[in-house]
């Protein structure tokens, strides 16, 4: 059975009706690629042709069809985004190209996922209301003032002392898991993003409550304070996952207190306080929802006896930024979506506008004339 000729292939025609060797101006002709490319590639060494020779004609580069062959390949690994420094192994045969582009692959997925992580931390910058350069560069003004409340509350000040209480066993130990979950945090999950958030956020209140205190879903913002810029815990972050991954985390734990708390209020004002049924919301029910979001956010509320009109004032201050901080983000559709996909919730964010407004027109202690 006579054998089916071989079939030419571009590289053979090229040999074939091309005069050789080729000078760069010849090449740069034949392929497109501009005599200025081929100096850098030459500067690189990863395309060094022969030269006509010294005092011959300006020593001029003269390619061959093996050089012509091997720009193709840089051609071609270019556009698949290598970079030129990881392209000579690759073309020496040291490194097969099928190994490379599976390397290529997973950074590519790496950098997916970093982009998904800094455009929640954007949508974060936004709800709290910052510039998002400002931001990224320092960290949210608005945390800045929440985080010196926490830390310097007793519950916060409890950690100095059981910190010093460990040995140096456990204190690796501590760091340990911290640096485990904030690995499993940027590996990220494809399927389901938010539900990976929100599993991370859950392991980060499990290791909060062992070295730290007890808190519950509404309270996650002492975490969410955590990772303040300068502090041990977002230095190691830093250290583990880069500069941006205390960012990264503190939108983490901030989606996941918004949604805790969307769907806590939502629970609440199905069961009468506030909704549509009630365009008014009466001045108990407002006394009960800020002293609500204010306990359950770790905030330190005055006992009765000894709340003032000044302390109240601070309360409503901190209810309407909460209350700030849940409208915008029922009012970014993507936001609402992850923290509502079902559409369960009865709460939007005219809602929360009408809630602080209500809460700054209650006078618990109005000034005697």
């Amino acid at each position: 059975m006579p054998r089916k000729p071989k079939m030419q292939t571009s590289n053979d025609l090229i040999r074939e009706n091309c005069e050789w060797p080729m000078t760069a101006g010849q090449v740069a002709k034949l392929t497109g690629v501009t005599t200025r490319a081929l100096q850098h590639y030459d500067e690189k060494g990863l395309l060094c042709p022969e030269r006509s020779g010294e005092g011959v004609a300006n020593n001029r580069k003269l390619y061959s069809p093996e050089d012509i062959d091997r720009l193709k390949q840089i051609v071609v690994l270019g556009s698949y985004g290598f970079e030129l420094k990881d392209m000579p192994p690759i073309l020496d045969g040291e490194r097969s190209l099928t190994d490379a582009l599976a390397d290529r692959i997973e950074e590519l997925r790496a950098q997916e996922r970093y982009l998904q992580h800094l455009i929640l931390f954007a949508r974060y910058a936004e709800i709290v209301g910052d510039d998002l350069f400002e931001t990224l560069a320092f960290g949210t003004s608005e945390v800045d003032a929440f985080a010196e409340l926490v830390r310097s509350s007793p519950a916060y000040a409890g950690k100095a002392v059981r910190w010093e209480s460990m040995d140096d066993a456990g204190l690796e130990q501590l760091w340990d898991e911290l640096g485990a979950i904030i690995v499993d945090f940027l590996g990220g999950d494809e399927e389901d993003p938010f539900a990976h958030i929100e599993s991370t956020v859950q392991r980060l209140r499990a290791w909060f409550c062992t070295y730290f205190f007890e808190v519950d879903d509404l309270d996650l913002l002492g975490i969410w304070t955590l990772f303040e810029d300068g502090s041990e815990e977002a230095e190691f972050a830093s250290e583990v996952g880069g500069e941006a991954t205390p960012g990264f985390l503190q939108s983490a734990v901030f989606l996941v207190w918004l949604k805790s708390m969307a769907l806590e209020l939502s629970a609440m004002i199905e069961g009468g306080v506030g909704g549509d049924a009630q365009p008014s919301i009466s001045e108990n029910q407002v006394v009960f929802l800020v002293d609500f979001v204010c306990r359950s956010c770790g905030y330190p509320v005055p006992e009765a006896a000894e709340l003032d009109g000044e302390g109240w004032a601070t309360m409503v201050e901190f209810f309407e930024t909460v209350a700030g901080y849940l409208q915008n983000a029922f009012e970014d559709k993507e936001i609402a979506t992850l923290i509502d996909p079902d559409g369960e919730s009865v709460v939007d964010g005219a809602l929360f506008e009408r809630m602080a407004q209500a809460a700054r027109e209650v006078e618990l202690f109005p000034e005697r004339g």
